[in-house]
């Protein structure tokens, strides 16, 4: 039990202070009372001294004459006077020898008693006493423990001292004068007790009053103190609970006013880095699934590209032999467009992914939102209707047109899975407005100025707010198996943020949706479309052709040898070098695929400049991720071809390398 409690005590920090300040106030307490009580005892002690010591030195004037006559009759006035005091007990009055002249006691006072022997003497007395009074004339007293006795001489002198003498200073004693008996006082103790004792009671009883009002001022002084402190230790578990932001009131203006609006500021501060930790962990998580999409997308980006190559330019070659204006010849360009714009968009998905930028060209995106519709239209049941609504004279923007595209086939193709099993309105509408400082439309992302507002809206099922919180996140989708990836509108996101602008959503259940873009628009007019010169660069130089696809490889001695050169093509790295090495001179320029087992491009590319320095080499890739301009100028790299190879692209590059080194 006594273990408890002292654990308790320790605990309780109010109570500590509030024991501690209980026996300080107590010690002072008990300090002041007994001193009040030390002083007062012996100021009441003192004053009774000092009145009988007078009172026997006045009796003993007033008795002079009754002494020296030995008349008890003149000694009765002088001694019923002492008894008006009410702690006089008994009054004696002795002669020179000692012998007793008069005794009244305060029992009766009434009948004086006489001595029954006039010999009769103070036996009792200490020969001692009457020794000090005849040498000295100054009273003096005894005591003990029930009573006190105040002496005093009988002097006999022929003339009389001044009457404020008696009371206030002692004269020596003239040769005229002698001592001629003795008077006795005897004052009883009790009165004197019982004013002590009262005094004692009075004491205690304002040191205790003492003790319980500084008790109730050191409780509340300690409550004051404490609750506030409890309130911020239970701000301070809120906190350990991740209840950041909760404020403890501020109550006063002193300290511990200030120590709780300290802690208020500190939880702000720490409920704003909580807020600002849990961004910068959204957009880590952000960074991260972009950079799983740039992995994966570099990873088959090459392998894609190939295919897309084999395509393309095998679509070309079957151009140049079918004549123009046949089924087969736009069947064909349908296909070749087709593959470019699949080029176009492996090429956006990487650059989305490494939060790079394409190069952008002023446009106007009217033109694209219209051949969208066309193609949305083909794809789309007729149980939904197209609207769209463009405003006049609208500012070109700085963009790509395969991002605009895609932005909008995006946006596009899920309003129509929306609609797409009740039908509805698709709506798409291009407008443009400016938007000021403190605008709303203005994200911290944004600059103020002149904005075009691409808006594609449906009347489909619509979103919560938890699905609306999570469409822009990589591979999240509503849609069944095989019909979406969840990566269109995290793409259409990147697009956005990376030209400046940003994208909102409205859309409540039942209610369909609405996406609003913003582009930034530019002052610079859009370039007139020039007539393309349509004669494409021919050689008759000799090219080594190296690719570790078959069918690149042959695609591309076929390009080749179509446009004049002599070309031989290589599917091996290191049977490639073999060749060169054997013939260096035999070879005016060396085109290459990057990626290649056993040696890379561009370690192939290092060991012919071994060889021979001054050969041109271009390189194909359809992944350009770390290969950066620096690296080619070091290697000596006149070129860098993007996959899949289109023909006027080839023959130029090569025609600049020849020509340029």
């Amino acid at each position: 039990m006594k273990l408890a409690f002292l654990k308790f005590f320790k605990k309780k920090f109010g109570i500590r202070i509030f024991a501690i300040g209980i026996a300080f106030i107590f010690v002072i307490s008990f300090s002041f009372t007994a001193f009040f009580i030390y002083h007062q005892s012996k100021s009441l002690t003192d004053t009774l001294i000092q009145n009988n010591l007078l009172l026997a030195d006045i009796l003993a004037h007033n008795s002079r004459i009754g002494v020296f006559s030995e008349n008890e009759e003149l000694l009765k006035n002088p001694v019923d006077g002492i008894f008006q005091q009410k702690e006089t007990e008994e009054v004696s009055i002795y002669n020179l020898k000692g012998r007793l002249l008069m005794r009244q006691a305060r029992s009766d006072i009434q009948d004086v008693k006489k001595p029954e022997n006039a010999n009769e003497t103070a036996a009792q007395i200490e020969p001692e006493i009457f020794d000090k009074l005849k040498t000295s004339p100054s009273p003096l007293y005894l005591e003990n423990q029930q009573r006190m006795e105040f002496w005093s001489p009988v002097v006999a002198r022929s003339g009389y001292r001044e009457a404020e003498s008696l009371f206030v200073e002692t004269i020596p004693l003239p040769q005229k004068e002698h001592v001629i008996g003795f008077v006795r006082i005897t004052v009883g103790k009790s009165a004197l007790d019982k004013k002590l004792g009262a005094l004692l009671v009075k004491s205690v009883m304002m040191g205790i009053l003492f003790l319980i009002v500084g008790s109730g001022i050191i409780y509340f002084a300690v409550k004051r103190v404490v609750n506030p402190l409890n309130t911020l230790i239970e701000g301070v578990q809120s906190l350990e609970k991740g209840a950041f932001g909760e404020k403890v009131p501020v109550e006063t203006d002193d300290e511990i006013g200030k120590l709780a609006a300290a802690f208020n500021q500190m939880s702000e501060s720490l409920l704003k880095r909580e807020t600002e930790t849990k961004q910068l962990e959204e957009r880590l998580r952000h960074a991260q699934r972009m950079e799983a999409i740039g992995t994966l997308a570099g990873g088959i980006a090459h392998d894609f590209n190939n295919i897309l190559g084999v395509i393309v330019g095998y679509a070309e070659l079957a151009l140049l032999d079918i004549p123009k204006q046949t089924p087969t010849h736009r069947s064909l360009s349908e296909i070749f467009k087709a593959s470019s714009r699949a080029k176009d968009l492996v090429k956006q998905i990487l650059t989305f992914s490494r939060q790079t930028n394409q190069e952008r060209h002023p446009l106007l995106i009217k033109p694209i939102v219209e051949e969208v519709l066309k193609m949305m239209r083909a794809s789309l049941p007729s149980t939904i209707e197209m609207r769209h609504t463009f405003k006049p004279g609208l500012s070109p923007i700085l963009s790509d047109p395969t991002q605009i595209h895609q932005v909008l086939m995006n946006l596009c193709t899920n309003a129509g899975h929306a609609m797409e099993e009740g039908g509805g309105v698709l709506e798409v509408n291009l407008d443009e407005v400016e938007i000021g400082p403190g605008n709303s439309d203005l994200s911290d992302d944004m600059q103020p100025g002149r904005y075009q507002i691409l808006t594609v809206s449906d009347t489909g099922h619509g979103m919560d707010a938890s699905i609306k919180e999570r469409i822009f996140d990589p591979y999240f989708t509503t849609k069944g198996p095989g019909k979406g990836s969840g990566m269109g509108l995290s793409v259409t996101h990147g697009i956005v943020k990376s030209h400046g602008g940003k994208i909102d959503c409205r859309s409540e259940p039942g209610k369909g949706a609405a996406f609003s873009v913003f582009f930034p628009t530019i002052e610079e007019k859009t370039p007139e479309r020039q007539e393309q010169d349509d004669s494409i660069p021919r050689g008759k130089e000799r090219i080594l052709f190296v690719d570790d696809e078959t069918a690149l490889a042959d695609i591309g001695m076929q390009m080749l040898q179509n446009l004049g050169y002599d070309v031989v093509a290589k599917t091996s790295s290191i049977e490639a070098l073999e060749t060169f090495r054997t013939q260096p001179d035999q070879f005016d320029i060396i085109v290459t695929d990057s990626t290649m087992p056993n040696m890379t491009g561009v370690e192939l590319a290092k060991n012919i400049k071994r060889i021979r320095s001054d050969i041109p080499i271009l390189l194909c890739t359809g992944y350009s991720e770390g290969i950066s301009d620096e690296t080619l100028k070091a290697i000596g790299i006149a070129g860098l071809l993007m996959k899949p190879i289109i023909r006027e692209k080839i023959a130029r590059g090569i025609r600049h390398a020849l020509e340029h080194g």
